[in-house]
């Protein structure tokens, strides 16, 4: 073999160590990343790196991953093919290395499909995680608010746009106009969509916050249990609204899917 093959080979190789473990640590990013919503309205980061930041990161690295291992199996070929030749020297689908390998690709693939254990634990895991962050961070009141104008957004949740920017602007807010949007605002101020809402957003009374906070803490089943709702009909409406449920489903992350208030999915539900 000359000297360029072998110095080419070596390439390929370390390439596709160092674009395994980057995507192998994007990956692990990913999996413990709040969902979308919740990432971007509180402008949430890991070791200085964005959720988006994250997600194109692997992309990328994916492609390499990609490209240098089918320039390794073109290096490799021969040895390939003799793990899947027989003793003599021909190949064979039933060589048992070569349904092990495949056997246990189809099981994580049916495993994960199908819901059966470990696999889903390990979705399980994930689905916790990014309630914890929910809970962490708190939920936009509609989905993808920080892309709304201040104008608008200020609307949405019943605040004066006029009033609105008095009140960024008494907290140190650099703000122009009401026509930019939260996210704008929040670039360019350094901090969160979610620190904005925080300063803008309307008082509610006592009571009425008491009263949304206990049926956001409540789960389907707790609320089947008092006889407020019946669990079989609220499972499958939500399900029929594309939200993934469960006796388990909390109140607040299943109106949070539907962006609406835990107390308005309530009235829905407990008339079904």
């Amino acid at each position: 073999m000359d000297t360029d093959k072998i110095v080419m080979k070596k390439i390929i190789s370390l390439t596709l160590a160092f674009s395994f473990l980057v995507m192998s640590v994007t990956g692990l990013m990913l999996y413990i990343v709040p969902k979308g919503k919740i990432a971007y309205w509180a402008n949430w980061q890991m070791f200085g790196l964005t959720k988006t930041q994250y997600g194109d990161i692997h992309i990328t690295s994916m492609i390499l991953f990609l490209v240098v291992t089918t320039w390794h199996i073109y290096y490799n070929w021969k040895p390939l093919i003799s793990y899947i030749k027989d003793n003599t020297k021909k190949i064979t689908i039933f060589k048992k290395e070569l349904l092990i390998a495949l056997g246990l690709n189809i099981l994580f693939v049916a495993g994960t499909l199908g819901g059966i254990q470990p696999f889903q634990s390990v979705l399980d895991l994930n689905d916790n995680i990014k309630s914890y962050w929910e809970r962490e961070y708190g939920s936009p009141p509609y989905g993808h608010a920080e892309e709304s104008s201040l104008q608008s957004f200020s609307k949405r949740i019943g605040v004066d746009a006029q009033k609105a920017l008095e009140l960024l602007k008494a907290n140190n807010i650099n703000v122009e106009s009401s026509k930019q949007t939260l996210l704008d605002i929040s670039k360019q101020n350094g901090i969160a969509s979610k620190v904005i809402y925080d300063i803008i957003k309307p008082k509610l009374s006592s009571k009425s916050d008491d009263k949304v906070d206990f049926l956001g803490r409540r789960t389907l089943d707790e609320l089947a249990g008092m006889n407020k709702i019946s669990l079989e009909k609220s499972i499958k409406f939500l399900e029929k609204k594309g939200v993934k449920a469960s006796a388990d489903t909390r109140m607040k992350e299943a109106a949070t899917e539907l962006e609406i208030t835990p107390y308005q999915l309530y009235e829905k539900l407990r008339t079904l």
